[in-house]
């Protein structure tokens, strides 16, 4: 009994049921790896292709593959470099179109401190005015306030207002209290608003 019992473990034991066996778990292994390490980044079947060629007989399956390989690998890269020439005339267009607005923007600039130099100088029609105050402002000072008061009372209230500017203060009120009460409140007024 006890060698039957070891001759139904002999036959179980077949070559068949052993290399079952062993072959399944290594084909699951192999599964198993080339997933895990094509999710990490690796193309294992180029690779594979790589360690073939260095195998003999397999080098020949290789190399046609390679071929193959080299001409789709380079209609790749030419479809590659042909987008790549687009981007960089996109590119080039956009620089052009950056460089021309900022030529623009250039020649605003220079525009507006033109304009800014020319009304920050004053015109000489402007310096005569002013020379034409001062001197009404001086003839004013030297008039009594009784005689100057109904002489501005008359007169435009910018320009009123303009030349008791030129005058002290002092000066001002005498001539501000010869006037009308009503002439003389409005040229207050416009003299505290400016």
């Amino acid at each position: 009994m006890a060698e039957k019992l070891k001759n139904n473990q002999m036959k179980e034991r077949s070559p068949g049921k052993i290399l079952l066996a062993v072959l399944i778990p290594f084909i699951f292994l192999i599964v198993l790896a080339w997933t895990a390490l094509t999710l990490t980044g690796v193309s294992v079947s180029k690779e594979i292709e790589k360690a073939a060629a260095y195998i003999p007989g397999l080098s020949m399956i290789a190399s046609i593959d390679k071929t193959e390989t080299a001409e789709g690998e380079s209609d790749r890269m030419e479809a590659s470099l042909a987008n790549k020439e687009a981007e960089i005339n996109q590119l080039k267009q956009e620089v052009s179109e950056k460089e021309a607005l900022m030529e623009e923007k250039d020649r605003q600039i220079l525009q507006l401190e033109a304009d800014l130099e020319q009304t920050s100088q004053p015109s000489a029609e402007n310096e005569e005015q002013e020379d034409a105050v001062k001197d009404l402002a001086l003839s004013f000072r030297e008039m009594d306030a009784e005689d100057a008061a109904p002489i501005l009372q008359e007169m435009n209230q910018d320009q009123a207002v303009l030349v008791l500017k030129e005058i002290t203060s002092k000066e001002r009120g005498e001539i501000l209290g010869a006037m009308e009460s009503t002439a003389a409140a409005d040229i207050a007024v416009r003299l505290m608003e400016e």
